[in-house]
């Protein structure tokens, strides 16, 4: 194939499974801000809702920032080891997990993503008709949800300019009107210091709201190489990585909070309507929700693009529509069971990746034509079932760390002992 048709199939593809070529590395800004519009959204907002009447200002500060800390540490690995190789999470995990059982990872990673874009979707539709109960069709629940279901695949079907050029407007927009809102809520409840008297309604412990919050985005920081591959250095693949999730998403989950115990309406169309913010309420959520799932989108087309030899840009399409139709059907109810779920079973995936490459391949992975890769490496997904397990039925400390650490312990001695002298290291192909 010629250089120049190599670079047309790199532009068609998003460089889906192409290392991304140097001429098209960002810096610190665009990664950041790409990073915070995935991490400020409604999700985050309904996490901050969720602890609202179960933690004191105090423990919801705690639970928001460990949360983050720890989304930070492995999401900012994953990303920086993105930045490095210039891949995709999916063909990140090629090393570990094998060529064929990449393609698992992918999809698991995909459906994570998709049940993500359908929830955002559900709570938009929701949202719309709260906003405009008097509105008629357009912003019934399900017809809403549909719009703008359609609506958030327009940026991810052009890939990591259309996530960029969005995240520069959305995200300072955002951030503006939430701190509005919440002066708003605060003045309206009295002042900071009744919040820091609320006495929790129901509680819950701290590590459960940690759970939820790391849970809200398990997901997308077990892929966030699938933004910082176009990240210039590991360090700016890290920095971009803090920033998105200790600082705008602590923010966003702590707005939902203030808002929720100001006005005492876990519903926050109905709060944020309730404080006089219509308009502005309108753009917040339209916004925070469209910057978000246009990244669900896009992750999860490139986690399937590992998988399925069909375009980028058909899989954005594909999959938007059929996670549109599930969003509207209304996923979006079991919000708090899926972010339980998430918050545990999808960090041993990480766990494994981050095991394989800094500590057993001391960041030296290779690809391109000739790369060797086994098919399957049963360990890898032996350390995941394991783990995901342990972190299910642990009732002790942090289960989304446990079952994170538990992997990288387990995959770590099961290729000391085993997968190095080639037992359970399946089959083998060569990257044409």
């Amino acid at each position: 194939m010629s250089e120049e048709k190599n670079n047309l199939a790199y532009n068609d593809s998003d460089n889906a499974i192409h290392r991304v070529p140097d001429n098209q590395r960002k810096g610190f800004i665009s990664i950041a801000a790409v990073a915070a519009g995935f991490c400020i959204c409604m999700s985050g907002l309904y996490t901050g809702a969720a602890i609202a009447f179960g933690l004191s200002f105090k423990n919801a500060i705690i639970a928001a920032v460990i949360g983050n800390v720890i989304l930070s540490l492995y999401g900012g690995a994953i990303g920086a080891a993105g930045a490095k190789e210039g891949v995709a999470s999916a063909m990140l995990s090629r090393h570990s997990f094998g060529m064929q059982g990449s393609k698992f990872v992918g999809v698991l990673l995909a459906v994570v993503m998709l049940g993500w874009f359908a929830v955002q979707v559900g709570f938009f539709g929701t949202t719309m008709q709260a906003l405009f109960p008097g509105g008629g069709f357009i912003t019934s629940r399900y017809v809403a949800a549909a719009w703008g279901g359609i609506l958030m695949m327009f940026t991810a079907y052009y890939g990591y300019k259309g996530l960029n050029i969005l995240s520069y407007i959305a995200v300072p927009a955002v951030g503006i009107l939430a701190v509005i809102g919440m002066v708003f809520a605060v003045k309206g409840a009295g002042g900071i210091e009744i919040l820091a008297d609320v006495v929790p309604r129901e509680p819950m412990t701290v590590g459960a709201a940690i759970v939820a919050v790391v849970g809200s985005f398990a997901g997308g920081a077990s892929a966030q190489a699938d933004i910082t591959r176009y990240a210039r250095t590991p360090g700016v693949a890290w920095g971009g990585t803090v920033f998105g999730y200790l600082i705008a998403n602590s923010f966003i989950v702590l707005a939902g909070y203030v808002v929720t115990v100001a006005t005492g309406e876990a519903e926050l169309p109905v709060a944020f309507i309730a404080m006089g913010m219509g308009a502005a309420a309108l753009i917040i959520l339209i916004l925070a929700q469209w910057t978000t799932n246009d990244n669900n989108l896009y992750t999860a087309s490139l986690g399937l693009a590992n998988a399925i030899p069909v375009s980028k840009k058909k899989l954005v399409v594909i999959t938007g529509i059929l996670a549109t139709i599930v969003g509207a059907m209304g996923l979006a109810d079991y919000f708090v069971t899926w972010l339980s779920i998430l918050g545990v079973g999808i960090p041993p995936v990480a766990g494994v990746v981050i095991c394989d490459y800094y500590f057993l391949k001391s960041r030296q992975y290779e690809y391109g034509t000739g790369t060797k890769y086994c098919q399957v490496n049963i360990w890898a997904f032996a350390a995941l079932a394991v783990a995901a397990v342990i972190g299910f039925t642990v009732n002790w400390g942090i289960a989304s760390i446990n079952s994170l650490v538990v992997a990288m312990v387990l995959y770590f001695i099961f290729m000391k002992v085993f997968g190095l002298r080639g037992i359970g290291i399946i089959g083998e192909n060569i990257e044409k």
